[in-house]
């Protein structure tokens, strides 16, 4: 109700990228397992990347799409999470299925509250509130949310976000294990 309302509140930080695709695999691998599918994280990229987001939120949104992509996936099937730079600045985390795909005709109810698409017809449990959800999360972040789909061979979550610099990195908070003498 609070996110429908324009009233999440958001706590953005340097979150790293790498960390939390590894935290987020993690706690989906028992879900995968037990339908078989194989999960991957290609995060080799940029693997000390950070992203301007609020951690909690992001870590919502990406157990929101690889749980989508496990429970909509063939048994047997794959999902990778790979990361991308779209353009300078940002920072692209996709999730790949190797599931049915959505078709053309239905994309444009994709995100929107409690449309489940073909989830009856697949057996997938849920309300239809996790991609609406994700999608104001994330804009809320200031990054964006979409899909790229092919009927019959899967689907590509992905979402976007601000690159940030390492917090380690960041003017006036370096380490240092000198110590300057007078």
């Amino acid at each position: 109700t609070r996110i429908e309302a324009g009233r999440v509140s958001v706590s953005p930080e340097p979150v790293p990228v790498g960390e939390l695709v590894r935290e987020s695999l993690d706690l989906v691998a028992p879900m995968a397992a037990a339908r078989r599918i194989q999960l991957s994280g290609q995060t080799a990229s940029a693997p000390d990347a950070f992203v301007r987001a609020d951690r909690q939120r992001l870590k919502q949104v990406l157990l929101n799409l690889l749980s989508n992509a496990v429970k909509y996936n063939r048994p047997g099937g794959t999902v990778v999470v790979a990361l991308g730079e779209p353009s300078a600045g940002r920072l692209r985390i996709l999730v790949s299925d190797t599931g049915p795909g959505i078709p053309a005709d239905r994309l444009d109810r994709l995100f929107k509250p409690f449309e489940r698409l073909h989830a009856d017809q697949m057996g997938v449990e849920g309300i239809g509130l996790g991609l609406a959800l994700s999608k104001r999360l994330v804009e809320a972040m200031g990054g964006q949310i979409g899909v790229e789909t092919t009927v019959g061979a899967g689907s590509t979550f992905w979402v976007e976000l601000p690159l940030v610099q390492s917090p380690l990195e960041l003017p006036g908070l370096a380490v240092s294990g000198a110590v300057e003498e007078n």
